[in-house]
């Protein structure tokens, strides 16, 4: 069985978008598609995940009025009336003393739009708290699986909301002035977002082995396990020359110890059996 990714997005072209343009780069993985976690982890029936890409913005329960806001209140909210030349008036010092000071006028300009942006969102639904839901979810039904943010409206300090949320990363959605020109970005940067979501594999995989590995050294429970498992993890870490071949032996490794006579929690049975599924992927 391949390894299976989910993308939830509550977009239908994002969905179909990413499906044509985006998973054919992701070698070997089977992708389950749904409009939110709810119906993704009933599309899974019982299968483990190990990447959730998670759009951010989206609709909330209860949201706001679902009309667009009106010219002359964006208008004031993105600060009419902005004078290009202020920027540059009474700049002082020279070289980067100069240059960072500019900057921060510029980007508390940004600020302003950004902050135009988050209550236009609000007033037609939408938010970052949709990406947040769906994250915790993820860390409570599929702890062990990477969960990556994904979206192209999400804002600086969405991003750091989903990091800080336990999120292992945000990736950018490729971004176009209409649908075909973002069909065609997408497409193009398919191949460096599978490379992205499989090394957030590896690194959390990675981790959670290396957890259970040491556990096991202290308790003296299984050290044919242990072993077994740090052979796998150096598969996901680069420690050990990676091929096919590494993988299959490394895979070998972790069956040829009866898990069922062992006294393990749950948890760590769980990422052992997301190690088999990610050793299994055939590139």
């Amino acid at each position: 069985m391949q390894p299976t990714f989910c993308f939830i997005d509550d977009a239908d072209f994002e969905l179909d978008n990413f499906q044509k343009n985006v998973a054919p780069a992701f070698k070997g993985i089977e992708f389950i598609y749904a409009r939110d976690f709810d119906r993704a982890l009933h599309k899974l029936n019982g299968r483990r995940c190990l990447c959730f890409l998670l759009d951010i913005y989206g609709a909330g329960a209860g949201g706001g009025s679902g009309e667009l806001p009106g010219p002359e209140s964006l208008a004031s909210a993105l600060g009419q009336g902005f004078v290009v030349d202020s920027l540059y008036e009474n700049l002082e010092g020279e070289g980067s003393e100069k240059a960072n000071q500019f900057l921060r006028r510029l980007y508390a300009r940004v600020q302003v739009a950004q902050e135009a942006f988050g209550a236009a969102a609000g007033q037609l639904g939408q938010g970052p708290a949709f990406g947040l839901d769906s994250l915790a979810k993820v860390r409570e039904h599929q702890p062990w699986a990477a969960a990556l943010g994904y979206s192209r409206k999400a804002l600086y300090a969405d991003a750091a909301a989903m990091c800080m949320g336990g999120a292992d990363g945000v990736l950018q959605k490729p971004q176009g002035v209409d649908e075909a020109a973002i069909a065609k970005a997408s497409h193009q940067a398919a191949p460096e977002l599978a490379q992205a979501a499989f090394a957030a594999v590896d690194f959390r995989l990675a981790g959670l082995a290396g957890q259970v590995g040491l556990r096991l050294c202290w308790d003296g429970v299984s050290l044919s396990l242990a072993e077994a498992l740090q052979q796998a993890v150096g598969q996901l870490t680069c420690r050990e020359k990676r091929s096919p071949e590494a993988r299959g032996k490394a895979l070998e490794g972790l069956k040829a110890v009866r898990l069922d006579d062992l006294e393990l929690d749950q948890g760590d049975v769980e990422v052992i059996l997301a190690l088999w599924d990610w050793l299994s992927l055939e590139t």
